[in-house]
């Protein structure tokens, strides 16, 4: 008899692709640096007046100064604590919610029209009535990033749930699963790509609703700080404030991909074989 033989595994696959992203890191870095030295020829030379854009060693300065002098710690502090609570409580009442009304339509269909008109109200306009219900400080901060990211994790969550596998809804009902056991075991992870969708969007939605809280009704914060600088014309720091609100909103999109990596590390490895 004829042996059959399999093809040896490509094992030079994966190191080909960190290459490939590792060029494509150098190039965005290599357009940064470009960037800035434009941006720095420009204000030096006088083409671009420094109340429209602050030189990137004066904000530089301006950032060494203000971490080296602590002024900046409890500001990160205030705004990132209020991004984090409100994400969670957001996140985690969002997908509680999604899978209540993707088990009882009735109740979907009757609240759905209230969530969506709720969503399409601009959370810049109701921010001042919830620092007057809640007060000044970071209670209102977190109702305000409670509102601004919930609506998107719950859609986003709810169209994942409502999706199903007909084949295995009705191997698994005909082996006597039970609805805790057809949600948790079936409707779960078919939905985990799309709830992190919902949770990629919320997180960003999460640090723009700090902003805007810090910007209506707070003392503390990056936010607050960007809003006082621009009082005063200090337009070098309002650019080192938008630097670190951009650092935070990268670090939250990757610590993300990384959850995303280890909790629906399937969907990643289809992804990466498609591409």
């Amino acid at each position: 008899m004829t042996e059959l033989t399999l093809p040896a595994p490509v094992k030079g696959a994966p190191l080909a692709h960190r290459e490939s992203h590792w060029r494509e890191y150098t190039v965005s870095a290599a357009i940064l640096v470009l960037l800035l030295m434009a941006a720095e020829v420009s204000v030096s030379h006088g083409w671009v007046s420094p109340l429209v854009l602050a030189a990137p060693s004066n904000i530089w300065l301006v950032l060494v100064d203000g971490f080296s002098s602590g002024f900046y710690l409890p500001h990160l502090r205030s705004t990132l604590s209020s991004i984090l609570a409100g994400f969670f409580i957001a996140g985690s009442s969002a997908i509680l919610m999604a899978g209540l009304l993707a088990s009882i339509p009735v109740l979907e269909r009757i609240l759905t029209p209230f969530f969506v008109a709720f969503q399409s109200m601009p959370k810049v306009a109701i921010a001042p009535l919830i620092v007057i219900w809640f007060g000044f400080g970071e209670l209102s901060k977190t109702v305000i990033v409670i509102t601004a990211c919930f609506f998107p994790i719950l859609m986003n969550a709810l169209h994942g749930l409502k999706l199903r596998d007909r084949d295995h809804l009705e191997l698994m009902r005909s082996l006597g699963a039970s609805r805790m056991q057809l949600f948790v075991r079936l409707r779960l992870p078919h939905a985990l790509p799309y709830i992190f969708a919902g949770l990629h969007i919320g997180v960003i939605f999460a640090l723009i609703g700090t902003v805007v809280a810090e910007f209506v009704g707070t003392n503390a914060g990056v936010g607050y700080v960007m809003l006082q600088s621009k009082a005063n014309f200090d337009i070098a720091s309002v650019y080192a404030c938008l630097l670190l609100l951009m650092v935070i909103g990268v670090l939250l999109h990757g610590l993300m991909k990384q959850l995303e990596k280890r909790v629906a590390f399937w969907a990643q490895d289809i992804s990466q074989v498609s591409a």
